[in-house]
């Protein structure tokens, strides 16, 4: 379809009407419009950050620094990059002490301590971080006092041990017969049980003497992660220094060029 003369005319004359916004503020909004380039943020948010606080960082900022121009909107953005990777340290050096903290770092520098010399070939597992429950310890103590009343040539029956040693023989009723094995063989398994629970339950309050040791030294950062962590700091803090002091030299070299200006023209602000 063509358009027609007229509708020309009419397209030209409505344009004509859309001067744009007629206050300082609508004026000074749209100015910047053009001035969100990004320059400093490309890439900077990483998959698992959220991209909406690093927006509301800026816009925060924008709105409190109130950058006029394409240089001081960029002075802005790295004031706000340079606040961003701060929190990124900060949350680094928390995620490292947590990690430093967790179950299995402990278990595995407890091992690494007492196999250096305290309790050789000896491992320890997670729930050895815990302290010992007191009924199994008194459990195990019982089945092998009651072992030890057993003679060593006694065979041994469900109906001796019933008589002799009954705590045993309620055990081995339970369980025997579901593991289809001898009594021999079940008694003597159920004795090598009870005898590693009480070794275990000795070492136990060392054990736990050593975690408690590692946890309070694994709060601390290394020396290594230390320096690196605050060197990293030192020149964060650098660069935001560096950019504020260069954003305020630019809106006061712009402030002063438009007053120059206005006095050259023979304009006096108001306000100013």
């Amino acid at each position: 379809m063509t358009t027609s003369a007229q509708q020309i005319t009419a397209n030209q004359i409505n344009a004509q009407k859309s001067t744009g916004p007629l206050t300082e503020s609508g004026k000074n909004t749209v100015a910047k419009n053009a001035l969100k380039h990004g320059l400093f943020c490309q890439q900077l948010v990483l998959p698992h950050e959220n991209n909406n606080d690093f927006s509301a960082l800026l816009q925060n900022l924008e709105s409190s620094l109130n950058p006029n121009n394409v240089l001081e909107q960029s002075l802005v953005e790295r004031i706000a990059v340079t606040l961003w990777r701060q929190a990124r340290l900060v949350r680094a050096e928390t995620a490292q002490l947590q990690l430093n903290s967790q179950p299995s770092t402990i278990t595995s520098e407890v091992n690494r301590t007492i196999n250096d010399g305290w309790i050789p070939l000896h491992t320890i597992t997670e729930g050895d971080l815990t302290p010992f429950n007191p009924e199994t310890l008194q459990w195990c103590r019982s089945i092998i006092a009651e072992q030890a009343s057993l003679s060593s040539n006694q065979t041994i029956e469900l109906s001796t041990l019933k008589k002799n040693a009954p705590l045993t023989y309620q055990h081995l009723s339970e369980e025997a017969a579901e593991e289809q094995q001898s009594i021999e063989q079940y008694f003597a398994e159920l004795i090598q049980y009870c005898e590693k629970q009480i070794k275990q339950a000795e070492l136990n309050p060392k054990i736990l003497e050593i975690a408690e040791l590692v946890r309070t030294k694994n709060t601390l950062l290394c020396e290594k992660d230390l320096q690196r962590f605050s060197k990293y700091q030192v020149m964060l803090d650098n660069e935001l220094y560096k950019a504020i002091k260069a954003l305020r030299d630019a809106q006061a070299w712009r402030l002063k060029t438009t007053k120059s200006n206005d006095t050259a023209n023979g304009f006096v602000l108001e306000n100013d």
